[in-house]
């Protein structure tokens, strides 16, 4: 049991750093719409900057009225132990919407799950918008 304990710790150590460029604090499309300059601050201490015409975009993607629960930079989460190689998941109402209206898609709920093909695309149109999370089920497990 003492191996696997140390396995589980080490796996947990590298999805944490893997996602070290994770925002601090993410903020509302309204925020960052409202700055002159809109970025986060990342874990790792880098500044990251949002394109104001992807901000834009998002902003014509949505009602006025969800621009404050829109959060960026939207999570791609990726975890095939959980969700199968070539799957990702959206979470967030706002999140969600926004996704499934680029992807000319229905959504109901806080959670959407998209493809491969999808998510190329997802990143192709919002590349500033929008991270790669990792997660894996030992994530859950630890409370993380």
């Amino acid at each position: 049991m003492q191996e696997r304990d140390r396995l589980s710790k080490l796996l947990a150590e590298q999805v944490r750093s893997l996602n070290r460029h994770l925002a601090i604090e993410r903020l509302s499309l309204k925020e960052l719409l409202e700055q002159r300059r809109p970025a986060v601050m990342l874990r790792d201490g880098v500044r990251h900057h949002f394109r104001r015409s992807e901000l834009e975009m998002l902003s014509r993607l949505l009602p006025e009225r969800m621009h404050p629960r829109l959060y960026l930079p939207i999570y791609i989460e990726l975890s095939s132990d959980r969700f199968g190689t070539g799957t990702a998941r959206i979470s967030g109402r706002a999140e969600c919407e926004v996704v499934a209206r680029l992807l000319g898609r229905k959504v109901a709920g806080d959670e959407l799950f998209i493809y491969r093909p999808e998510i190329q695309l997802i990143r192709r149109e919002l590349p500033t918008t929008t991270q790669y999370m990792f997660t894996t089920s030992l994530n859950e497990a630890e409370g993380r």
